[in-house]
């Protein structure tokens, strides 16, 4: 009986160590970008000012410049300036490349960088959300921690599920 119990508290209870590359912050930062309508919008926006200036050439009495630069900005200059501001934050936050270790159980999550060690109840989390690649833990609406989904082993990618389902009061945007 004791050994069960044991071995369902091991089963609650996950370890993963991750390292994010600067291209998985790049990834990230994009998808966090383009996954609001508002920035999609924008890119949109972008694409149909430069198809206006295709459509309309003609009708110009003057070249629309302004149509031109606006619109390869919206197209070109935000995904460079994103780029940019992911690498110019990877390379200036040590946290962010550091190799983690996250440990889960039903009641805390801990992390233990190589310059940190960081413990937190789930409670004051703010929402935990998946995407195709990553889990983000979202300590605030800003802030997140981002795990490759890559980096979980067998059944700890459930286990971890049921772990978050547990929280009711969590934001949980976890795919079924």
């Amino acid at each position: 009986m004791g050994k069960q119990r044991k071995q369902k508290k091991y089963m609650d209870k996950i370890n993963l160590t991750t390292k994010l590359s600067i291209d998985d912050y790049n990834k990230v930062n994009y998808h966090l970008f383009y996954r609001k309508l508002s920035n999609k919008l924008m890119t949109g926006i972008g694409l149909f000012m430069l198809l206006m200036i295709a459509i309309s050439f003609k009708t110009f009495v003057e070249f629309p410049w302004f149509l031109l630069i606006f619109g390869l900005f919206l197209i070109l200059g935000l995904p460079v300036q994103i780029y940019f501001t992911a690498k110019k934050n990877y390379k200036s936050n040590g946290r962010i490349s550091e190799t983690i270790n996250y440990e889960f159980d039903k009641e805390n999550i801990q992390l233990i960088g190589e310059s940190f060690n960081s413990t937190s109840t789930w409670e004051k989390i703010h929402s935990v959300t998946e995407n195709k690649d990553w889990i983000l833990i979202w300590q605030s609406r800003q802030v997140a921690n981002i795990i490759p989904k890559r980096d979980f082993r067998n059944g700890d990618f459930q286990t971890f599920k049921n772990i978050v389902n547990s929280h009711s009061g969590l934001k949980n945007k976890l795919r079924k």
